[in-house]
């Protein structure tokens, strides 16, 4: 078995992407009711990098081949030795939905907008595709209106993430957490903007121009961005609130969690550093 590794590099926890086979080996008899052909497991957040927090879950997709319906996706809770695994389950084709039609309001798509490791039948640059359909229009909708391009790889990666602050606020959290540590976050920055980039290009919502520069292609335009921000929002919530057996609290869980990685003046000074890439085109 073979991780194929969606970040390369320092930033990378090689000690975790060893044991990322003995990982799925030890999941896969707890899915033994689901397809096994075609299987990709898609392990994300803090746990790929080193920075998971004590106690904290290795967040994983499993993602089964198949259209949107076969199974709906749901979420199990495991143990990895000592370990929590949380699996959200779903097929390929509800990825996809997720990403082109935000089905979901980027409830899974937007979980691989930051680097992760995959094994299986899905390659890693593929899987980022339904990040870049997602977040793609929403960019170039909420975040460029009236500002003159075209725009180097710095300021497409810091549209992509101006446009999920503008869908989540809370997600400053999390930012804020991952620049606390620069030189790492630096490293961070540079994979993920090659690797959106490049997913946006494939997708075709970009298109190259002189200099190493790009510009929106106007594909899938959003032309009422207050209505679609709504609709994600109500996706998003619905489906978590589902995932965590129908809990009206599952926001507030949410909420706090984000506010336990940073204050409020880290988070805005992370966004803060977001807006100066996206107006200066360099990462500082």
């Amino acid at each position: 078995m073979t991780a194929a590794s969606y970040l390369t590099g320092p930033a990378l926890d090689a000690g975790f992407l060893d044991r990322l086979p003995e990982l799925v080996s030890a999941l896969s008899p707890r899915f033994a009711g689901l397809p096994e052909a075609g299987r990709t497991w898609v392990v994300h957040g803090s746990a790929p990098l080193g920075r998971a927090r004590p106690g904290s879950d290795i967040d994983v997709l499993l993602l089964l081949p198949g259209p949107a319906g076969t199974p709906t996706p749901h979420r199990r809770t495991l143990r990895w030795g000592t370990t929590g695994v949380t699996v959200h389950v779903l097929t390929s084709g509800e990825l996809s939905d997720d990403g082109a039609a935000r089905r979901f309001g980027g409830y899974f798509s937007l979980r691989l907008f930051t680097p992760f490791v995959a094994d299986g039948a899905i390659p890693a640059p593929a899987l980022a595709t339904a990040t870049a359909r997602f977040l793609g229009p929403l960019a170039r909708a909420v975040t460029v209106r009236g500002v003159p391009g075209p725009w180097n790889s710095d300021q497409m990666l810091a549209h992509g993430y101006l446009a999920l602050l503008d869908l989540y606020p809370d997600y400053a959290g999390h930012l804020a957490a991952s620049t606390a540590d620069r030189d790492r976050w630096r490293a961070l920055w540079a994979h993920q903007r090659d690797v959106y980039v490049a997913a946006l290009l494939r997708t075709g919502h970009v298109a190259p121009v002189e200099g190493g520069r790009w510009r929106y292609t106007g594909l899938s335009p959003v032309t009422d961005p207050l209505r679609e921000r709504a609709r994600c929002a109500a996706r998003f919530w619905a489906l978590g609130a589902a995932c965590h057996g129908a809990g009206a609290g599952f926001p507030d869980a949410y909420f706090r969690s984000v506010d336990e990685r940073a204050t409020r003046r880290e988070q805005a000074a992370a966004v803060f550093l977001v807006h100066d890439i996206a107006a200066s085109g360099r990462c500082p």
